[in-house]
C-alpha cells in the first residue's frame, strides 16, 4: 500500500474551508474554483474569445482501396479562426470506421512529435498512433500536432494560435496562457466539428496525449466537459503526477526549460511546491464523473511512476461523491496488469517514456468496457 506521505491539500475542502460532502457542493463550488485556480496559477486564461469567429470544413472527404485497403474513410479538416482581419488556421485528419452502420466513439491524439507518429497520409505507420488498430477495434479517430497550434519553443506567443492577439505581446498579463492551453482550445475544435460528423458518436470521445500531450488532454478534458474520457500517458510532472514529494522532475526541472508551456504565475512555485493552493491529483479530480486512464513506464522515472499512481488515488475521493469507483485500489499493480474496474484506469508496462500499440490496446479495452 502507498502511504501519503506528501501533506497534500484537501480535494474536498474548499478555499474558504467548506468541507464538500456531496456532488451538488463539489459541482457548483468547489470545481468551479478549482478551474480558476489552475488557470491562474499554472495553465493560464484563453484571451477574451467573443471577437474570435470559428470556422470549420471539411476540405476533402475519400473512401477508396489506397485508404487502409478501404476500411475506412479520410476527411480532411480545416479549422479558421478569425479576428480583427487575422486569420489563423490549422488542419487536421479524421478516419472513420468504413462499414460504421451508426455513429461510433472517437479518440482525438495530441500529436507532439513530428509528421511520422501521426501521418495523415498512413505512408508512415508508428504506434504512437496506431489509426488502423484504432479503426480495427471499431472506433474513429483523429490527430493533430502541437506545432501547427503553438510552437513547442520560446517564440514569444506571436505565431499560431497567438498571432490572433498580438496585443499580449507587449503587455502579457502573468496568468495568460501558455502551449498547454492553447493545444487545449485546438483539441475542442475538433469535437465542434465531431458534433457535426453523423458518423461519430460525439458523447464519446476521449482525448489522448503523451508527455506534454498528456498534461494537455487532461487539461483540455478539464475544461471541456464534451469529452467523454482523458487519457494520459507519461504526463509526469506538472500533469498526472503529484508535484509535493515529487521523486523525479519538479516544477522547476519544467518551468526552466518549457516556460511557455505554462502561464508566468507558475514560476512562483520553483522550489515551492508546498506553496501551490492544489496539487495534480485535483487536474484528474476535475474530470469526474467521467472517464481518466493514465499510463506510466518501468524506466520512466522523471515522470515518477509512484506519484502518477498516488494522483489516481487522491482522485478518487471526487468520483465517490458520484456513488462511483475511483482507482479501486491503493497498491501500485505490477507491470502488465493493467487496473480497469473503476472510471480511473491505469496501467504500468515495462519500458521507456513513449507511448505504443500496448498502451492504446489497454486505453481501448478500458473504453470498450466503460465507453463504448
Amino acid at each position: 500500500m502507498i502511504e501519503n506521505n506528501r501533506n497534500l491539500p484537501s480535494i474536498l475542502t474548499c478555499c474558504d474551508g467548506t468541507k464538500v460532502k456531496d456532488k451538488e457542493t463539489w459541482l457548483t463550488k468547489r470545481r468551479p474554483e478549482l478551474l480558476t485556480l489552475f488557470s491562474k496559477e499554472e495553465y493560464g486564461f484563453l484571451p477574451d474569445m467573443s471577437d474570435v469567429t470559428i470556422k470549420i470544413r471539411v476540405a476533402d472527404s475519400k473512401r477508396s482501396t489506397d485508404i487502409m485497403q478501404g476500411r475506412a474513410i479520410r476527411n480532411t479538416v480545416e479549422v479558421e479562426a478569425v479576428r480583427n482581419g487575422v486569420s489563423f488556421i490549422f488542419s487536421f485528419v479524421a478516419f472513420i470506421p468504413a462499414e460504421a452502420k451508426k455513429p461510433v466513439p472517437a479518440f482525438v491524439t495530441i500529436c507532439n512529435r513530428g509528421i511520422k507518429d501521426s501521418d495523415p497520409a498512413r505512408h508512415f505507420l508508428s504506434p504512437f498512433y496506431p489509426a488502423e488498430t484504432i479503426i480495427s477495434r471499431g472506433y474513429a479517430c483523429a490527430a493533430f500536432r502541437t506545432q501547427e497550434i503553438s510552437p513547442d519553443y520560446e517564440e514569444g506567443f506571436t505565431t499560431g494560435f497567438s498571432r490572433l492577439f498580438p496585443e499580449y505581446v507587449e503587455n502579457r498579463p502573468d496568468d495568460a496562457w501558455g502551449a498547454i492551453t492553447a493545444w487545449s482550445w485546438a483539441a475542442s475544435r475538433i469535437m465542434d466539428y465531431f458534433e457535426t460528423e453523423p458518423l461519430i458518436d460525439e458523447r464519446k470521445v476521449a482525448l489522448v496525449g503523451h508527455s506534454r500531450g498528456g498534461k494537455t488532454a487532461l487539461w483540455g478534458t478539464a475544461q471541456d466537459e464534451r469529452f467523454a474520457m482523458a487519457v494520459s500517458s507519461c504526463a509526469g510532472n506538472s500533469g498526472d503526477a503529484l508535484s509535493r514529494g515529487a521523486k523525479g522532475e519538479r516544477i522547476g526541472d519544467i518551468v526552466n526549460r518549457f516556460p511557455y508551456w505554462f502561464c508566468k504565475n507558475y514560476q512562483k512555485y520553483i522550489n515551492k511546491e508546498e506553496t501551490l493552493p492544489f496539487d495534480q491529483h485535483m487536474l484528474l479530480g476535475l474530470i469526474a464523473p467521467r472517464l481518466v486512464y493514465t499510463s506510466a513506464k518501468t524506466f520512466d522515472k522523471w515522470a515518477d511512476p509512484q506519484g502518477q499512481f498516488e494522483s489516481c488515488i487522491e482522485a478518487s475521493p471526487v468520483y465517490e461523491l458520484f456513488g462511483l469507483k475511483g482507482i479501486g485500489q491503493e497498491s501500485q499493480p505490477l507491470p502488465e496488469n493493467p487496473v480497469q474496474e473503476g472510471r480511473i484506469g491505469h496501467h504500468f508496462k515495462t519500458g521507456n517514456h513513449d507511448m505504443d500499440e500496448y498502451d492504446w490496446n489497454c486505453y481501448m479495452d478500458f473504453a470498450d468496457r466503460h465507453m463504448k
